[in-house]
């Protein structure tokens, strides 16, 4: 069945209005019952009329023939009283309208109708010739809405032909039967499509309701709950689908679960980079901003603390650099000790990584000043550290060996990044960026100008910045 199209707020656009597969089934169902019972009605209706029909004829010619047989004589002889009987023999049948014997002249010496004794004959007005049965002709003709045939045969008498007897037959017994009979089948008709509609019905929610299953267990998964389970106890192909369909929830179910548990290892858009294999393996050269950041007097703090609160000191203030970075795009790469080492605009292009680097900085700066508040209050030792920042060519990619792969950052951009968080402890600044790092955002930061300086391991003088905090604020 076509789906209707209901117009919505004359706005020219349409709606499709959603009809449930079991109900569409079921009424396919029904209708396909109904034009085959209708069909086969149908052709049975019109056989059994003309059947009726065959048979009045044999009975019509059998009338005609009986009469002609015996009326020779009496019709030369002029015996009307023996014609007459001859014809009340035959109008005694309920379906004989009138029957007539005329002479060669075609007046009539006997009728069924005595009034119409010795008047001329005349066939009936509208009279069809339909054919000729054994020298017998029959027609047709209406008479009202009552349909008639009309039988003639000579009467012959030495081979020479004395006269004609005429019979008319009515159809109407015939068109009752039929209508008894449609009545009768129109009533089963009805009654079987009603039972059709039934069982098409519980054929469709048969077959629709594991449908309807398997599309509610489909949004429940969509939205993420991939514990959700069809119940559909079938033993056949749906209930196989069903089977094949909780397989694959249980699938996703451990895939998203090996996501969840990977992404407490790796940061989540290395890992979703990875599990979508857009990371090459032989690694891509990409211009990013890399940024180190180092606790100070961290080994003093390691000699003097439990190595519960060394744990649990560092996991807070990783965490809230994490924090940090992770609010303006960065991607925190690997703690090392005491150390962490962050990117922006790997693996995910940014057109402003540098910028994004020195406000996740600045934030570092604020978020470190609220965790050394908390700890203050705690009784515990403050954390100082230095961030170093440069902007340059990197290989960014997966490596390590063929078992273990890890993502990392080659270059010398890195190791200068490094080497300038490294010089925080020598002009004693805890945010340091690069020439390259701050080159088209200078107006959008309060920075000073450092002296060009030599670093530890790198052959050319490099100009630093001091990152004092952003335009506008403090």
């Amino acid at each position: 069945m076509n789906q209707a199209v209901v117009q919505s707020g004359g706005k020219g656009h349409g709606r499709k209005l959603r009809i449930p597969i079991f109900i569409k089934l079921a009424f396919t169902y029904a209708l396909l019952i109904f034009i085959v019972i209708s069909i086969v009605s149908y052709f049975i209706l019109k056989r059994q009329k003309q059947q009726f029909i065959d048979q009045l004829m044999r009975v019509g010619e059998s009338m005609v023939n009986i009469v002609a047989s015996n009326a020779p004589d009496k019709l030369l002889g002029e015996d009307d009283l023996a014609l007459f009987q001859l014809l009340k023999d035959i109008v005694a049948n309920d379906q004989v309208v009138y029957s007539a014997i005329t002479n060669n002249d075609k007046i009539i010496k006997a009728h069924s109708t005595l009034e119409e004794v010795n008047k001329p004959f005349a066939p009936p007005p509208g009279l069809k010739p339909v054919k000729e049965i054994h020298g017998v002709k029959v027609g047709s003709y209406a008479q009202g809405e009552n349909e008639l045939l009309f039988f003639e045969r000579p009467i012959s008498y030495g081979g020479v032909t004395v006269g004609s007897v005429s019979l008319a037959v009515s159809q109407q017994q015939i068109l009752a039967n039929i209508k008894s009979s449609s009545r009768f089948i129109i009533f089963y008709t009805v009654l079987i499509t009603l039972v059709g509609v039934a069982l098409g019905f519980a054929v469709s929610l048969y077959f629709s309701r594991p449908i309807s299953e398997l599309t509610k267990g489909s949004t429940t998964i969509g939205k993420g709950d991939f514990s959700h389970k069809v119940k559909i106890e079938r033993n056949d192909e749906l209930g196989d689908l069903g089977k094949a369909f909780n397989k694959m929830a249980e699938g996703l179910r451990e895939r998203e679960m090996i996501r969840e548990t990977f992404g407490k290892y790796v940061t989540p858009e290395i890992r979703d980079e990875i599990l979508s294999g857009r990371i090459p393996l032989n690694g891509e050269r990409r211009v990013a901003t890399v940024l180190f950041a180092d606790l100070r007097d961290f080994t003093p703090y390691v000699e003097s603390s439990e190595p519960e609160e060394v744990v649990r000191g560092l996991r807070q203030y990783f965490t809230a650099m994490q924090q940090a970075i992770k609010c303006h795009d960065g991607l925190l790469l690997q703690y090392v000790g005491d150390q962490l080492e962050a990117i922006f605009g790997v693996p995910l292009a940014d057109p402003d990584h540098a910028k994004k680097a020195l406000m996740a900085a600045i934030d570092m700066r604020r978020h470190l000043q609220q965790l050394n508040d908390e700890r203050k209050k705690m009784g515990l030792p403050q954390f100082r550290h230095g961030v170093g920042i440069h902007t340059g060519e990197v290989l960014a990619g997966n490596t390590g060996s063929e078992d273990q792969l890890t993502y990392t950052l080659i270059g010398d951009t890195v190791n200068l990044a490094s080497r300038i968080q490294t010089h925080t402890k020598v002009i004693k600044f805890d945010i340091l960026a690069s020439e390259e790092a701050v080159k088209g955002i200078e107006d959008i930061f309060v920075l000073e100008t450092g002296t060009t300086t030599m670093l530890k391991g790198y052959s050319k003088p490099m100009t630093l910045f001091k990152v004092m905090d952003v335009r506008g604020v403090g």
